[in-house]
């Protein structure tokens, strides 16, 4: 079987080196000219050489939000005293990944695929730009199956607000954020309390004047601020040199930085594929990997609250067993389990990107291969439990199931 993965970053490696496992083809198609996506740091921001959109969001001083016990590959150690490392240490681990398994003759490296179209027979057509002759040339060919490991950090989310065009200031999303030197003295209006906006406020609130951080979510657990940070709730309106908040409070404001997440986009998928994203969620997807109506494409890591090294691992092991049919599902099947898969979660409150131990449960269960150490959900958990607290903490796994704070 002729197998081609699509990126390779972090995803895309796990698939490329599972299937070499399994002695099938494999290609992995890399548009840059590094493994590791978005990992890796890049100045430059907008379009690079070859006129392809810069994905990467890794800025100056990022840490990981999750220790590095839990972003390493299946049995592939990610070694070092610390738990919460930077993109440099996160890059030399892939890249020793990459040598450990001799996985660098199987990429193709600046090549960006134009076009994903089915053929008949479950299989593909793929068409893909050769980016370093001046010419550019197109290349055609065909694979049995593909699997997508583009990750989910390419399109930014631009939410709209009231006012915002009127707003006489300069507009970023925190995709091309890189140093907090571009804010000096700032009054900085930041949207949005995940992992990246919880961080750059701290960065930011070290060189502007002030800092606003609008939420809507709760923060994380134990954060705390400088005194020149100010929390707000959501934004009723833009003015031309101010934003009014909807408790009724306005701040002046030079800047404003949107840390408002990315939308799931797969640009080069023809319409024929069948994948649909419809309110950030990408539907018919079986146990959220098995492209339902074409089941001979997977996408790895749309489920991203989670520690996601490790699922790449189960995630590829699945789609793998069912390519060499170990399980088998209808079409129906597939279709009625991916929309039961969304009830459920709305039913308990869930966002569709979170899954935990349930879900990796299932998977082993319906394919029948390993499934994750549950030491994995107790680590991930904690960290999630301490908030803020976890960077004075690092970790050790004694085994399966337990861990210790060292």
């Amino acid at each position: 079987m002729k197998i081609a993965v699509i990126g390779a970053g972090p995803a895309g490696l796990c698939a490329l080196k599972t299937c070499l496992d399994e002695n099938f083809n494999c290609d992995v198609f890399e548009k840059s000219g590094v493994i590791g996506g978005v990992w890796n740091y890049n100045e430059k921001i907008g379009i690079d050489e070859f006129g392809i959109p810069i994905h990467n969001s890794v800025y100056e001083e990022l840490r990981t939000n999750l220790p590095k016990e839990l972003m390493q590959f299946e049995n592939f150690p990610f070694k070092g005293p610390l738990s919460f490392v930077y993109p440099p240490d996160v890059i030399n681990y892939v890249n020793k990944y990459a040598d450990a398994f001799n996985l660098l003759p199987h990429i193709q490296f600046h090549k960006n695929v134009e076009e994903i179209r089915p053929l008949p027979n479950n299989r593909w057509k793929i068409i893909i730009r050769d980016l370093k002759p001046m010419k550019q040339e197109l290349i055609i060919c065909e694979y049995d199956a593909v699997v997508i490991c583009v990750g989910n950090f390419n399109k930014p989310f631009i939410p709209s607000f009231k006012g915002l065009d009127k707003f006489k200031g300069s507009i970023r999303h925190s995709i091309t954020y890189r140093k907090a030197d571009l804010y000096k003295n700032g009054k900085v209006l930041l949207v949005g309390s995940g992992p990246s906006g919880s961080d750059i406020t701290r960065q930011l609130s070290k060189v502007a004047e002030k800092v606003i951080l609008s939420h809507r979510s709760p923060l994380e657990n134990n954060i705390t601020f400088s005194e020149n940070v100010k929390t707000k709730p959501e934004i009723a309106e833009f003015r031309e040199n101010t934003v009014l908040f909807i408790d009724g409070t306005e701040e002046d404001i030079t800047d404003v930085l949107l840390c408002t997440g990315y939308l799931f986009d797969y640009p080069f998928l023809t319409n024929e594929c069948g994948i649909e994203v419809e309110d950030n969620y990408v539907k018919y997807l079986y146990k959220q990997i098995i492209n339902a109506k074409h089941p001979t494409m997977a996408i790895l890591g749309v489920p991203h609250t989670t520690f996601l090294f490790i699922m790449f691992g189960i995630q590829i092991r699945f789609f793998i067993a069912y390519l060499k049919g170990q399980f088998t599902a209808s079409k129906e099947t597939m279709i009625d389990d991916a929309i039961l898969f969304q009830k459920r979660q709305k039913e308990k409150g869930v966002s569709l990107s979170r899954v935990n131990h349930e879900y990796y449960d299932d998977l082993s269960e319906t394919a029948k291969i390993p499934n994750l150490p549950s030491v994995c959900q107790k680590l991930f958990d904690h960290v999630e439990d301490i908030g803020i607290l976890k960077f004075q903490e690092n970790y050790k796994i004694l085994n399966d199931q337990e861990f210790i704070i060292v």
